[in-house]
């Protein structure tokens, strides 16, 4: 657990260094700012915009366990089923947010995704679904929610 928290810290860094999502709204989804996040969709972002690395707002902001940013954009429209264009760190195209809230184990961001209509039966292109993940990493609660739909 302490390898994969220091691996999504590095992550972290690199994208702060680096710019990681290139639209302003997958930036502030990124950043957790979830006001910024509101601002821009009141000036019409498109809250399913796919950025340069082939992900939506949505996506980082699961990627980042910003799960106050994840609740809001899904109640406001954002299609947790969109899966990645590209791959990006570990993570191979085809990837959706379920997939990635299993796999750090962000029960709260599985709940709320299952809620709004995630598909828990998207195969990435590893092969895998999100209860894979759950189950590979141990994590209990997400795997309960993920048996449960």
């Amino acid at each position: 657990m302490k390898k994969m928290a220091l691996v999504a810290l590095f992550v972290v860094l690199l994208a702060s260094q680096f710019g990681c999502a290139s639209s302003s709204l997958s930036r502030a989804a990124l950043d957790g700012n979830l006001q910024e996040v509101k601002v821009l969709v009141s000036q019409g972002e498109k809250i399913n915009e796919i950025d340069k690395w082939g992900w939506t707002p949505l996506i980082w902001s699961v990627y980042y366990g910003n799960f106050p940013v994840t609740k809001w954009l899904l109640e406001n429209g954002a299609d947790p089923n969109i899966q990645t264009e590209q791959e990006y760190g570990t993570y191979q195209a085809g990837t959706t947010a379920l997939i990635l809230a299993a796999a750090y184990g962000h029960d709260d961001a599985v709940e709320a995704l299952l809620e709004n209509k995630a598909d828990p039966t998207v195969v990435d292109r590893k092969g895998k679904k999100a209860i894979d993940y759950a189950e590979e990493y141990s994590f209990d609660k997400c795997v309960a929610l993920l048996r449960k739909n």
